[in-house]
């Protein structure tokens, strides 16, 4: 089996929230796909905002973290990208690391996009619109896209909990597993099949972000979940 590298990006600013649970759900499947996984939680990366001095600029960013998480990209062969729905859109802080990079960021490379909501109404709505995001970067998203609201998760949205075991996870007996399940198959078989028409090899990332968790990701990386926010106000998700 051709192993291939994705890099799975948690958009939400709170964490321990339903957006990291989701995609390292899906990170989780891919890993048995075949997958090298790498977690990206924007919560935990402390990025720097974008600027137009620097999207503008051939010179490399100066603020190492915003480099290397521009490189992670761009070596990776495949991306999830998750994020809360605020407003029936995207969130800010996806938005603004996706500015980081340069045009053709995403080119031949296949995309998973995922959102959560607080409530069903406006959910595929953020998916949608990175769509757009996505083939503005060169990119190509995969048809099969998922969208969870918080009855889709198992486990204690208390901030204690977070600190253990007791993390949230996807519950795999509910519907959106399935659905989970064929957009990793999906993401897998575009993936392999653009980097055999391209004539590309196994790639690998040398350099690591802080906040970027390498292994598994399907709900128990290493990373902190100490500070969840759950977004219950209307119109508002983690």
């Amino acid at each position: 089996m051709n192993r291939f590298r994705t890099l799975c990006v948690a958009g939400s600013p709170s964490r321990g929230s339903h957006t990291r649970a989701l995609v390292a759900h899906i990170g989780g499947l891919l890993e048995r796909r075949g997958s090298e996984t790498v977690l990206a939680d924007l919560a935990e990366l402390g990025l720097p905002p974008s600027h137009p001095d620097h999207y503008w600029s051939p010179e490399p960013h100066p603020v190492a973290r915003a480099r290397e998480f521009i490189d992670a990209v761009r070596t990776s062969d495949a991306l999830v990208l998750g994020t809360p729905v605020y407003h029936s859109g995207y969130s800010g802080l996806l938005k603004s690391a996706i500015d980081l990079l340069p045009r053709d960021a995403f080119e031949g490379k296949a995309v998973a996009l995922v959102s959560h909501a607080s409530g069903p109404r406006g959910s595929a709505a953020a998916c949608e619109q990175l769509r757009q995001v996505v083939k503005a970067l060169g990119g190509w998203a995969v048809p099969m896209q998922v969208s969870t609201v918080s009855a889709d998760f198992a486990g204690s949205a208390d901030p204690a909990d977070f600190t253990g075991g007791g993390r949230r996870t996807l519950d795999e007996a509910g519907p959106v597993h399935a659905r989970c399940a064929e957009l990793a198959d999906q993401l897998a078989v575009f993936t392999r099949a653009m980097r055999g028409a391209d004539g590309r090899t196994d790639s690998r990332v040398d350099g690591r972000v802080d906040g970027l968790t390498d292994g598994r990701v399907d709900g128990r990386t290493d990373g902190r979940m100490d500070d969840p926010a759950d977004g219950t106000r209307a119109g508002v998700a983690a």
